[in-house]
């Protein structure tokens, strides 16, 4: 689009703002070709003074060329503005290339004020929009509500290096808050590992204190728990009473900043350094992880830890020591005072988030119900696995995998194995890249299927467990948990597939005896059925099940059954029901338009 084109659309939005009495016009429309935007410059009275910013402030706008589409952007004037950074702002301590603006951008984009209105994306309307919130904005921070205390609670920004490819995790809930209040230490060495490269992630495994006695042991599931540098990587850590801040709301950018921040909270800083940073003297840099309480909501309490890792400067070591000392913690320390940690040193936050399993699945979670339950899932075959990872995704942790079999290339078109692993036990495959989905799945294996002996013993302790999904589609497996003793009340589900994975048979059983008779009777004739097709397909070579053949069902046929699956299990041991219910879901199409999975048979019994 001409320039032209573009500033007539700009002139037409800013007419748009001569409709607020609040608002003045500086100057006209400008061009940054270096950031490549337009800015307009303006002014907004409000009535209530605050000691943050004039009742006449000046700002800029930012728009792209695109506009009314692409992002608008409010800055403070760098002089006649706001120099402190506010909640609902980012980081107003840095001053933008040009000279004109802080970078501490106003969000306005979410629901962060009140009344808020879907945004109009019209030449007229999207800035006058953008221009009403300002105002809004303003008016909120000048009487000091721009939070509410039933509002999530958001930590201030802080400024992240462009250059270090590291990321941090940690995992801290209510549970760990709580065990963290009777910790008395408040600083010392963490135990670090490495989950990965390119960025590198670190995550914190034991913290301790300079006497190397554990404070807080970090709980991972098996796959972060396997050790994988040795001896671990250590970082000094600190736990503070409060988030640190200053200028209001802004993270601490240099040493000097985080000094007068510890200093708000009489925590003396260059204390613990000189104590904590004789532990890292190797000649390399080392991570610092600063703690402090926060809670879920505005006013509300603290209720969890959070924690910030910094990446430290080398600290002093060997020869190099302050002019006129020894090479000992006193020289070694005179010299960090004066060269390493100086008032202007630029602080090097990384990304720091918290792993907890809460955190995680606050995207999508299965009921309380059964992520409390013991799984054994038998069978780790395509239905199996995809079952698996579903639950793992959802949250449910402790499952454990019982099969034999190998993982071949037949088996590539609808698992969730790979080429890397042929030739592997599928069990264990499976096994790890469940576990390597989350931080917190502890799933575990039997490398064996399920048998008895004359006395009906089977081979697996099934009484272990809670939940046990059969996912075999073999009536061998199921006539073993007919015939088996249980010592306990348990849920039994099988689930299998028809031809092509269009049908979907599935049972479920709460109880200590199993009678799958009626089962067999009810998917009979579907069985039948399907065998008169078989002749159809140009069936693999390792031959056909006892229930249904090798045949070509499609992986997403398989995902859609998997999740059928699933949802029926998760609601079954919601209703906390007592019935037997078997179901036949078959998939259906309209005028060649699939429709969904319909259950064509239901029975229950008991």
């Amino acid at each position: 689009m001409e320039s032209k084109q573009i500033l007539d659309k700009l002139n037409q939005a800013r007419r748009a703002l001569d409709s607020l009495s609040q608002v003045e016009i500086m100057d006209e429309w400008q061009f940054d070709n270096e950031l490549n935007v337009w800015y307009l410059h303006l002014s907004i009275v409000i009535e209530c003074e605050t000691p943050y910013f004039p009742q006449k402030s000046q700002w800029f706008f930012v728009v792209g060329s695109e506009y009314p589409k692409g992002k608008i952007k409010v800055y403070p004037d760098v002089e006649n503005s706001i120099k402190v950074t506010l909640y609902h702002q980012a980081n107003n301590s840095k001053i933008e290339r040009n000279g004109l603006w802080r970078k501490g951008v106003l969000c306005l984009e979410v629901n962060t004020i009140p009344n808020y209105q879907s945004e109009p994306y019209s030449v007229d309307e999207r800035l006058l929009y953008h221009a009403k919130r300002a105002i809004c904005w303003l008016e909120l921070a000048a009487k000091e509500k721009l939070v509410t205390e039933s509002e999530p609670f958001e930590l201030p920004e802080f400024s992240m290096s462009n250059i270090l490819e590291m990321q941090f995790a940690f995992s801290e809930d209510v549970v760990t808050f709580m065990q963290w209040e009777s910790v008395e230490c408040r600083y010392g060495i963490a135990e670090l590992d490495v989950y990965k490269s390119k960025p590198f992630v670190y995550y914190v495994k034991v913290f301790k204190s300079l006497s190397n006695n554990i404070q807080h042991y970090t709980e991972w599931g098996k796959y972060l728990s396997k050790t994988t540098i040795s001896p671990p990587i250590i970082a000094p850590w600190i736990l503070m009473n409060q988030i640190p801040v200053v200028n209001e709301w802004q993270a601490p950018e240099t040493f000097g900043e985080l000094l007068v921040a510890c200093e708000k909270q009489h925590i003396n800083i260059k204390c613990i350094l000189q104590n904590i940073v004789s532990k890292i003297r190797d000649g390399k840099r080392h991570l610092l992880l600063i703690g402090f309480p926060v809670p879920r909501i505005f006013g509300g309490d603290p209720e969890i830890i959070s924690w910030k890792a910094l990446y430290l400067p080398t600290v002093s070591y060997g020869k190099r020591t302050a002019k006129g000392f020894r090479n000992n913690q006193q020289g070694w320390w005179m010299r960090d005072r004066c060269e390493v940690f100086t008032k202007n040193a630029k602080l090097d936050w990384i990304v720091s988030e918290n792993w907890n399993q809460h955190e995680i699945s606050q995207r999508g979670k299965m009921s309380d119900l059964l992520l409390r339950k013991r799984i054994l899932l038998i069978g780790a075959g395509c239905i199996g696995a995809s079952i698996a990872e579903i639950f793992v995704r959802a949250g449910v942790y402790n499952i454990t995998i019982a099969d034999s079999d190998i993982f071949e290339v037949g088996n590539l078109s609808r698992h969730i194995l790979n080429l890397n692993n042929i030739g592997e036990f599928k069990e264990l495959s499976v096994c790890n890249y469940l576990n390597s989905l989350n931080p917190h799945a502890n799933v575990k294996v039997i490398n064996d299927t399920l048998s008895n002996d004359d006395s009906f013993k089977t081979n697996i302790d099934l009484d272990r467990y809670d939940v046990i999904v059969d996912c075999t589609g073999e009536n061998n497996v199921l006539d073993i948990l007919q015939r088996t003793n249980f010592k306990r009340t348990h849920i039994i589900a099988s689930v299998s597939v028809g031809l092509g994975a269009k049908r979907l048979y599935v049972t479920l059983m709460n109880g200590n005896t199993f009678n799958f008779n009626a089962f067999y009777n009810l998917i009979s004739p579907y069985l039948q059925a399907e065998k008169v097709l078989y002749d159809d397909y140009d069936l693999p070579r390792n031959g056909i099940g006892c229930w249904h053949p090798t045949f070509p069902g499609r992986s997403d046929d398989i995902w859609i059954a998997a999740a059928t699956s699933v949802k029926v299990i998760e609601n079954y041991i919601i209703s906390k029901s007592q019935k037997t219910l078997s179901l036949i879901y078959e998939q259906k199409e309209s005028d060649g338009i699939f429709e969904s999975y319909e259950v064509v048979e239901k029975r229950e019994n008991g």
